[in-house]
């Protein structure tokens, strides 16, 4: 194989497939990439056994071919580069030279039948979704995902086509829960969807995070299908498929609260800043805070027996009982760091009822976040 093409080119594409390449897997072709050049194209492919990608960019093929190269390493070699223009040409032992101006090299390289099969994604039947829209569901869902593998059906966002063809994104680790539920685009409420999607699917996070980091949030072409048990997101010229996660995921309606009278409207900045004053006071441990409603405010409270006692006021209008909760309060960041708004409606019934937080400017997105034992 020998090819001439653009560093920065070839720099992008390589960046894409950086999240997939696995660094820690027994088998040590998963941290390679696969290059195929033909009819003057780069085709490039990365996969750890459960997220691959696939993605190309144009270039001179002077000898078409195929090699397997060290993914991070090749990376970090053409960014490098000073030149716009580097040629690749590989030897009889799979390694492969590089030039680009004064510099000359020699990588690495195996043999590419030792690449991993990658499922086929021509023929998948493909869904508009757009590249706002999906990203949005991915921020407001991704924070909340479980890191517990052993619960397996809550380590990616649940993802379904409902009956109103609008797409739904929960996401729950037990101790909060976001959804999102959105009306897209250019969606045909004709469509054939395949009863998968319509019954729900679990998509991991690893997935999620490589849409999120790859994909140019200001390409409007994005699109996803199913093969198989896996689920393909296409944008550009690049393709990611994600293995989907076995199981089911739990009846999150049942967790939802209805809408409760005790209710404060906040604004989401103020709120911010006096969770992150009041969290000072609050144990390393639990990073349990307490929230108060009243008709003074909305009182937050922390208090430690090694840094002692903080409290802040946040004048908002309430009418209702006095109610109080404790939440771990990296939670509560968590979601106000994704809500859009200036203002938030929050939602305590009593101190062992979930708490409902709303973006008072979106109604289709809602998060829950359960309170924590009081002190």
């Amino acid at each position: 194989m020998k090819i001439r093409i653009s560093r920065q080119d070839f720099t992008d594409e390589l960046f894409k497939l950086q999240g997939v390449v696995s660094q820690r897997s027994t088998l040590a072709i998963l941290s390679s990439a696969l290059l195929e050049a033909a009819d003057g194209k780069l085709t490039l492919h990365a996969t750890d056994l459960d997220t691959s990608v696939t993605t190309s960019c144009d270039c001179e093929v002077i000898e078409p071919g195929r090699v397997t190269l060290q993914a991070k390493y090749l990376f970090d070699v053409v960014k490098n580069l000073e030149s716009d223009e580097l040629e690749l040409e590989t030897e009889d032992n799979h390694w492969a030279t590089v030039k680009a101006g004064a510099v000359n090299c020699r990588i690495v390289g195996t043999h590419p039948d030792d690449f991993p099969q990658i499922q086929d994604t021509s023929n998948a039947t493909m869904y508009p979704i757009g590249t706002k829209r999906l990203l949005d569901m991915i921020e407001k869902t991704i924070f909340s995902i479980s890191t517990d593998d052993a619960r397996a059906n809550l380590t990616g966002a649940f993802f379904k086509v409902t009956e109103q063809n609008t797409f739904l994104m929960v996401s729950t680790d037990g101790h909060r829960l976001s959804k999102i539920e959105i009306s897209p685009e250019g969606f045909d409420a004709d469509a054939d969807v395949p009863p998968s999607l319509r019954d729900g699917l679990i998509v991991p996070r690893k997935g999620l995070s490589e849409i999120k980091r790859t994909v140019d949030s200001k390409s409007e072409d994005l699109s996803f299908g199913i093969v198989e048990n896996s689920i393909v997101f296409k944008s550009g010229p690049m393709s990611l498929s994600v293995r989907l996660i076995e199981g089911t995921f739990p009846d999150f309606t049942q967790v939802l609260p209805k809408e409760s009278e005790n209710k404060a409207v906040v604004p989401r900045d103020a709120l911010i800043q006096s969770l992150r004053f009041v969290s000072l006071f609050a144990s390393p441990k639990t990073h349990n805070v307490r929230l108060a409603l009243s008709d003074e405010g909305l009182e937050l409270y922390a208090s430690d027996p090694d840094k002692g006692e903080g409290k802040k006021v946040v004048p908002v209008e309430y009418v209702g009982p006095q109610v109080k909760a404790g939440y771990n309060y990296k939670y509560l960041l968590d979601v106000l760091g994704v809500i859009d708004g200036e203002d938030v409606s929050v939602e305590i019934i009593d101190t062992l009822s979930p708490t409902l937080v709303r973006d008072m400017t979106r109604d289709e997105v809602l998060f829950v976040v359960m309170p924590m034992r009081l002190n």
